[in-house]
Parts: C-alpha cells; sequence; structure tokens
C-alpha cells in the first residue's frame, strides 16, 4: 500500500497537536502558556504540511518500512512516559530514553551515546527545570529525580 507521505504525516501529528492542546487547557495558568503555544505551533505547521501535499507532487510511501522504523522508538517513548508515570523520576527514565533512542537512530559507541544521552538529559533539566521553572514528576524512588 502506497501513500502520500506528507499527508499522513501531517494529518497524524495534526491530531497529536490537537490533542496536546487539549490537554494543555487543563493545567493551572502558570504552566499552561508554553505546552499551549508549542502544542498550536505543531498543529498549525502540520495542517500546513498536509493541506500542501495536495497541490505538490511527490514520491509515495511505503508503509512497511517507516511503521518498522518507528514503532521500536515509540515503544521506548511509552515505557519513558510510563516510568515517570510509575514514579522513577526524571533523570533516570530520560537518561535510558535517550540511550535508546540513539542506538535506534543509529549512533555506536558506548561512551558516544551515554555521552550524548548525558548532555541531552542536562540540557533538558536545564531548559525545564531551571529555565522554565517546569515542576518535575516526584519520584517515590528515595535519591532519584
Amino acid at each position: 500500500m502506497k501513500l502520500p507521505s506528507d499527508l499522513w504525516i501531517g494529518a497524524v501529528l495534526t491530531g497529536i497537536g490537537v490533542w496536546a492542546l487539549w490537554e494543555a487547557t487543563g493545567f493551572d495558568d502558570r504552566s499552561r502558556t508554553y505546552p499551549m503555544i508549542v502544542a498550536g505551533l505543531l498543529a498549525v505547521s502540520s495542517a500546513s504540511m498536509a493541506c500542501l501535499s495536495f497541490v505538490r507532487n511527490q514520491e509515495q510511501l511505503a508503509l512497511a518500512g517507516p511503521l518498522r522504523a518507528a514503532l521500536p522508538a515509540g515503544g521506548v517513548i511509552a515505557a519513558w512516559a510510563a516510568a515517570l508515570s510509575f514514579g522513577l523520576g526524571f533523570l533516570l527514565p530520560t537518561l535510558l530514553m535517550q540511550i535508546a533512542l540513539l542506538w535506534l537512530g543509529g549512533i555506536r559507541g558506548a561512551i558516544r551515546i551515554l555521552a550524548y544521552a548525558v548532555l541531552i538529559t542536562a540540557a533538558a533539566y536545564g531548559l525545564f527545570v531551571v529555565g522554565l521553572e517546569v515542576p518535575l514528576p516526584r519520584s517515590r524512588v528515595p535519591g532519584l529525580m
């Protein structure tokens, strides 16, 4: 089965953006603005991409390859979200998620993967905790953040 890739990717991302926008309306006034802006930008840009797919000539995308590549990454992200909801803190699940995603993305070398994962996790922590003052999920395990 072959489908226009921009149409389907745009439609899926539009749905995710609208869902995230709807979820952000339930946040308190202090922490609502940033997620609403990001979700709105995702929804609008994705909808634009889907609409533009009707006027462009493009290659058709075979779904077997992208699904085979995206499903493991989706599973890793789902496991990360589950770890956050189970109270394992932010840093350890995020570090492990980054290691898995980097490996799935084709990065090789244990030291390189670990170094990149630490840098990405530290940047995310700095951005959300220090820069945006977003409270992170509490850990049920003593000593984990």
